[in-house]
């Protein structure tokens, strides 16, 4: 979720070979090799996934200074904050809703587009249900090995790591049926120009009942005038998710899901792309 400015060019087309490049070759195994250093020097055991989890989250971060300045969107102006801050304030803000969307029965907790399992490991730090199965859904390999490698240290866990896509969801279904399944994202549906009602169907399709949390840079796919923080300008020119919103909008219509809240650009570590919280339920 530390989401930075895109270095690539107007006019790309974010697909399976982008983003592979970007983060299956590029981004998760320099993390990878992070969370092997820091292992390294860790028995395995109870305590060495919680700070292993720190120390490479604060080193992908904000390189190990937590005093580095960034500027970042915060109560609809740009500000400038200490990154350990501003970071630690966003990751501490989506491990919370996560814990908070889940009840004594829910035995699924799934990230979508989980990366190296930052958020989704952190959920069970925080104070996710002990005894649920906790799954990082990823397209890299590089992903979720790093995942896997992370959660591994934590033999209490029930973790496993999963091949998946965003353009094929079915996959999710073998996975099983579960009594009730808590579901993030955080800034990975934004890779998914078009997003396809699909997904939906395919999450819903997890367990009787789910709650679903979107951290998603789709303010203005809300209010196109909601001015700063977000805009279609900066998602066309990234090829970033134009239309999340009104798959869910849609899907609501149908009587698949209830929206339960939208909160706009409640952040943004990009100020140019900043965080909106989506809730929605079904069941």
């Amino acid at each position: 979720m530390t989401d930075a400015p895109a270095s690539t060019p107007d006019g790309l087309a974010r697909d399976r070979v982008h983003v592979e490049r970007e983060y299956g070759v590029q981004k998760w195994p320099a993390v990878a090799r992070l969370i092997e250093r820091h292992a390294a020097a860790e028995p395995t055991g109870s305590g060495s996934l919680a700070r292993v989890h720190r120390l490479v989250a604060r080193d992908y971060a904000y390189g190990g200074d937590p005093l580095a300045t960034i500027e970042v969107q915060l109560g609809g102006a740009r500000q400038h904050l200490p990154a350990a801050i501003a970071i630690g304030g966003a990751e501490r803000l989506l491990a919370d809703s996560v814990v908070d969307l889940c009840t004594p029965r829910t035995d699924l907790v799934i990230e979508l587009g989980c990366g190296w399992g930052w958020h989704v490991l952190g959920a069970w730090l925080s104070g996710g249900p002990r005894d649920a199965f906790y799954v990082g859904a990823e397209f890299t390999a590089a992903g979720r090995g790093a995942a896997e490698r992370l959660a591994g240290l934590e033999p209490a866990l029930s973790f496993r790591a999963h091949d998946f896509d965003y353009h094929d969801p079915s996959t999710l279904a073998s996975l099983g049926r579960f009594r009730e399944a808590v579901v993030l994202t955080a800034h990975s549906i934004e890779q998914i120009p078009r997003l396809s009602r699909a997904l939906v169907q395919a999450i819903g399709g997890l367990a009787p009942v789910v709650r679903c949390l979107h951290f998603e840079p789709v303010g203005w796919q809300v209010d196109e005038d909601i001015g700063g923080g977000s805009s279609r300008a900066y998602a066309e020119r990234h090829d970033y998710s134009r239309n999340l919103v009104s798959v869910l909008r849609d899907e609501e219509a149908a009587g698949a899901l209830r929206i339960d809240a939208i909160e706009t650009n409640v952040f943004g570590l990009n100020p140019d792309n900043a965080t909106t919280i989506v809730r929605w339920s079904a069941g």
